[in-house]
């Protein structure tokens, strides 16, 4: 733990910037060549899917970038074949300190192991996010992700602490209490979903009679969820709560809980895994690796640089991003800032056009004048996809005459594509204190 005097800048980024240098250059092959060699030795999951792979310490780049990719449901797989922790399990049992799962939105939830050298890489990445994002030991956090095996609640709060600021522990559940507990400790900064400030914002008008900036915070930290580098969506917030909203957690449980997140220049997310995660962009029309260029467009692929339980191997994320800029930042660092577009699980193919719910969310984004920002995706419950709906709230006593019209042209003239548009009473959606989830195949 840095004292709370210490200045995380002045350690941190200068050893940001070394070690995203490593990842292009002859110096992170040494890095990798010895996890392989790990990974290899202890993971009966790994030899077998490799077999007949070139695999030793002469392995260079270009031959580690033809090995297959790992997925998702292979894992799952492994873990229900061989439980608890699959056979890609690479340590003894006993270096286990810690047990974790994730979410399981897209899948049955992975059972995660932690050693206590995983445990701290976790926690210094996601301290290096809160940093960036503007989190200093002045600060006061309440933390309002879900403690339950997730690892955004405890690995997080641990996160959250090395950067110095006082945490309150809340969690999820029982909103009304949250809202007397910020009354009472007044908190600086709240570290939650962006979805969830919705529902926080209709308990306080309900039970409180208060507008959401009577709560005197001046720093929002925003996770799980995309939506936040829409420039709309980022103003609303920001008008209707009073305070600075930074895109803060970018990561997934089964490859790191926090690896990118923006800096107060807002021009993107820092990728902030340096030295434990080494990450590659692929092609999504092939299996080909594109270069760290601006504009590339592609899938994150990851391999474990130093983790000891659960080390994985070019691992696919399912998360679509794009590279925004590759010089260095105006707040010094020199990693790659990157936007997400969506996650391929959430990209609709409506009649034959591309469409992520991102984009669908940009178009209400722009209506916020008249919209509440709720909205809901209904498609077939197979592909291909014939009929979409997008069912939207209208805010109460505004006049939405012609807005159902209005909508489905913006969608066309933007996306490419026109949806069937339901304009619903405000407060129709259900609020939720985790991921909302805004897809849903149902018809």
């Amino acid at each position: 733990m840095i004292p709370k005097n210490k200045v995380f800048n002045e350690l941190w980024n200068p050893i940001e910037s070394y070690l995203w240098e490593q990842i292009n250059q002859e110096v992170a092959k040494p890095l990798l060549m010895e996890q392989l060699t790990s990974i290899f030795s202890r993971s009966s999951f790994y030899r077998k899917k490799f077999a007949g792979s070139l695999l030793n310490r002469a392995l260079g780049l270009p031959d580690f970038k033809h090995l297959p990719f790992t997925e998702k449901h292979e894992l799952v797989d492994d873990e229900q074949t061989n439980p608890p922790f699959g056979s890609y399990l690479a340590t003894n049992p006993e270096s286990i300190v810690r047990v974790h799962r994730t979410s399981g939105t897209s899948a049955l939830p992975l059972i995660l192991a932690l050693s206590q050298t995983d445990i701290e890489q976790t926690v210094e990445c996601g301290a290096r996010c809160f940093w960036a994002a503007g989190l200093r030991p002045n600060d006061m956090v309440v933390h309002c992700l879900n403690y339950c095996m997730w690892s955004g609640g405890l690995t997080d709060h641990q996160s959250l602490e090395r950067t110095g600021a006082a945490v309150i522990p809340y969690g999820v559940g029982n909103s009304s209490n949250l809202i007397r507990t910020i009354l009472s400790l007044r908190p600086t900064a709240i570290h939650c979903t962006p979805s969830y400030l919705t529902r926080l914002q209709t308990i306080l008008k309900q039970e409180f009679s208060m507008e959401p900036r009577a709560l005197g915070l001046s720093l929002g930290l925003f996770g799980g969820e995309g939506g936040l580098q829409d420039s709309d969506f980022r103003r609303h917030i920001e008008e209707v709560w009073g305070f600075r909203a930074m895109d803060a957690n970018y990561g997934a449980a089964d490859i790191l809980s926090m690896f990118g997140a923006e800096c107060h220049a807002r021009d993107g997310l820092h990728f902030m895994g340096q030295g434990v995660i080494h990450p590659e962009l692929k092609n999504l029309k092939d299996d080909t690796i594109l270069n760290w260029e601006k504009g590339a467009r592609g899938e994150f692929v990851f391999t474990s640089l130093r983790k000891e339980c659960q080390p994985l191997v070019r691992y696919r994320s399912h998360d679509v991003v794009e590279i925004l800029d590759i010089n260095p930042c105006l707040c010094g660092r020199k990693s790659p800032r990157f936007k997400i577009v969506g996650r391929l699980e959430d990209m609709l193919v409506v009649r034959g056009i591309n469409v992520f719910v991102s984009s669908i969310a940009a178009c209400i984004n722009r209506n916020l004048d008249r919209l509440t920002g709720e909205f809901r995706i209904r498609v077939n419950r197979k592909d291909p996809i014939e009929q979409c709906i997008v069912a939207v709230e209208a805010k109460t006593n505004k006049d939405y005459e012609g807005l159902e019209q209005n909508l489905e042209e913006q969608f066309r003239q933007l996306i490419y594509f026109k949806p069937v548009v339901e304009i619903l009473a405000e407060g129709s959606l259900p609020r939720t204190e985790g991921k909302t989830h805004r897809l849903e195949r149902i018809l």
